[in-house]
């Protein structure tokens, strides 16, 4: 199997993914960073979860839906997380320039389910 151009499977190097995850703390100056980090250490692909938080979840702010124990989030609801962890669509595109402009390629490959 190939990804970018580039053989992943046994016999292989490793094939490196970086998360971004909600890590980027709603700024775009810090979601490049983030890519700039990952290209720098090498990664060979970089994943984004881009949803909203009416994909994921209810805006409800009571039982279930709240976050309890000694979490970061306790207190708030699980809506109010995703709110605040989104990667917004918007951004792929300044996302994808970046890490071309670091000639990443192979971290803007996306992979379609």
């Amino acid at each position: 199997m190939k990804i970018g151009g580039r053989p992943v499977g046994p016999g292989n190097p490793p094939f490196v993914i970086a998360e971004m995850s909600g890590n980027h703390n709603q700024s775009l100056e810090r979601a490049l960073a983030i890519v700039e980090a990952a290209a720098k250490a090498g990664a060979h692909a970089l994943k984004l979860q881009t949803y909203t938080p009416d994909t994921m979840t209810l805006d409800i702010s009571k039982g279930e839906f709240l976050v309890g124990g000694d979490s970061l989030w306790a207190g708030k609801s699980l809506y109010q997380l995703y709110q605040e962890a989104h990667t917004p669509w918007e951004w792929h595109e300044p996302i994808f320039k970046r890490a071309r402009e670091l000639d990443a390629h192979e971290m803007v490959q996306r992979f379609e389910g």
